[in-house]
């Protein structure tokens, strides 16, 4: 199963590459929607969930267990637009230097 998920992701990393060479106007817009993401992952994270109070016993355990992996997607996102960021303005100097 992780194989498949490998070579999915590797497929959307070409078309990704692809497409920031073409134009670096579409890494931008890639990133700047990561970034947003990530912005209001971490605004929930730091201001809804110390409030959440849950009084019944398996709410509790829910949020017990889920709440680590609360913090692993901002930490997804936000590697996803710095290397979505850096793609953009890789392709953008190597049009300047073209064009």
């Amino acid at each position: 199963m992780a194989g498949i998920s490998k070579l999915g992701a590797e497929r959307y990393g070409r078309m990704f590459a692809q497409l920031t060479d073409e134009s670096w106007l579409f890494g931008v817009l890639v990133a700047a929607v990561f970034l947003v993401i990530t912005l209001c992952l971490s605004y929930g994270i730091i201001y809804y969930l110390p409030l959440y109070q849950p009084t019944t016993e398996p709410a509790m355990a829910i949020m017990t267990t889920l709440k680590p992996l609360m913090f692993v997607f901002p930490v997804i996102t936000a590697g996803l637009t710095f290397v979505a960021g850096f793609r953009a303005v890789k392709s953008y100097l190597s049009n300047k230097a073209i064009g």
